[in-house]
């Protein structure tokens, strides 16, 4: 099987694992709550799905190959007015994957949930991850275009080449899936090392 074949076989297999996680939480129905238990479970599935996806991108993106850096032209600063000073906030962080407006700041979140164990959980979260994946495997080219510039200035500012583990508990996905995820590892260590040492 070729890359591109394994590609597209992959993306095939996370769509499916998708159906089926929207399946057993009737995501379809947009709930406002699910049981706690339920969404621990099939979170833990999306956590998967969502890491196997970012690395058939980080694959693909790899395959397009590398933009090369542009020069940009010499500017120079504009004149403030006077009494004028630039203010900067620090960025939130955002995890990769989650819906633009789900952003994490450091230090915001509660030690404890406020939710007792027994008790239903918002969905809100859960399924905003759910549609961000859903917009990411219904065109993963334009994604993986914008991860090969991203991979691209990480060489320019001489980072070491990533390194990529295998995927923690592996065993509980589909077969299929089980065997993309087995294999993306080597591939993508073999596509990085040939683009840091042909830079």
């Amino acid at each position: 099987m070729s890359n591109p074949d394994f590609i597209n076989q992959g993306f095939e297999q996370a769509r499916y694992a998708l159906t089926n996680i929207i399946g057993m939480t009737n995501a379809q129905l947009q709930p406002k709550t699910l049981p706690r238990s339920l969404k621990q479970r099939a979170s833990g599935r999306l956590s998967q799905l969502e890491t196997i996806v970012r690395r058939l991108l980080y694959l693909m993106a790899l395959m397009l190959g590398l933009p090369e850096r542009q020069v940009s032209r010499q500017t120079y600063p504009r004149q403030l007015p006077e009494g004028a000073e630039i203010v900067s906030f620090p960025a939130q962080r955002r995890f990769a994957l989650s819906a633009k407006k789900v952003a994490v700041a450091t230090g915001a979140l509660p030690q404890k949930m406020p939710f007792r164990d027994g008790q239903p959980i918002p969905a809100a979260p859960f399924l905003a991850r759910l549609a961000a994946l859903y917009r990411v495997l219904k065109d993963p080219d334009t994604h993986a275009k914008r991860l090969a510039h991203a991979i691209a200035r990480q060489r320019e500012k001489g980072e070491p080449v990533p390194h990529v583990l295998p995927l923690a508990s592996a065993f509980r996905l589909r077969p299929e899936l089980g065997i993309v995820s087995a294999a993306l590892p080597g591939m993508i260590r073999a596509r990085l090392q040939d683009a840091w040492n042909t830079s």
